[in-house]
């Protein structure tokens, strides 16, 4: 999956987009997803393309809404809230329709600096099982297993190496 989207997370109002702040700008897009007056009056401030990210960042810590972006098997969700509940819902609602069980769920709340990957079957679970917290919760285990692994693998290679160095460096040595 390669598609975008915008999600309100208060109302629900879903729209497909090819391009996040391109789609924002045309025509009446800003004001069917339901930005603030305030926030469509700021536009202005930023220049088209130059600006994308600080416009995008903008909308979002000022406005109820979400960007979505597919990546082929995973899916990004970047949105700024001090509450999870929203747009948990909202991730979950958008998954139901569009999601794989192995579909990767990755989430990124700028308000709070969460980062957190997920399944999409993991995310179901633990949303039904101890709701958004519970998601975040299970997600940053998961992530620290996975890294704890990787980390352990690479040790064993160094031990490896280096042993494998030494032994050179002796027989090296010991032949000179």
């Amino acid at each position: 999956m390669k598609e975008g989207y915008w999600i309100n997370y208060k109302t629900g109002k879903e729209f497909p987009v090819d391009e996040h702040e391109r789609w924002m700008r045309k025509g009446k897009n800003a004001q069917r997803l339901g930005l603030p007056d305030r926030v469509l009056d700021a536009f202005g401030e930023f220049e088209p393309v130059k600006d994308r990210d600080k416009m995008l960042l903008f909308i979002m810590q000022h406005a109820p809404v979400m960007r979505v972006r597919g990546h082929g098997n995973y899916v990004t969700f970047e949105y700024a809230s001090r509450s999870r509940r929203d747009p948990m819902d909202a991730i979950w609602m958008w998954g139901l329709d569009n999601a794989g069980p192995l579909t990767g769920i990755y989430i990124v709340d700028t308000a709070t600096n969460e980062k957190t990957s997920i399944y999409w079957k993991d995310f179901l679970r633990a949303m039904e099982e101890g709701g958004p917290d519970a998601v975040m919760r299970v997600a940053s285990t998961m992530q620290m297993r996975i890294k704890a692994k990787i980390a352990s693998e690479l040790l064993d290679l160094a031990r490896r190496f280096i042993g494998e160095k030494e032994t050179m460096h002796w027989s090296i040595v010991g032949k000179e």
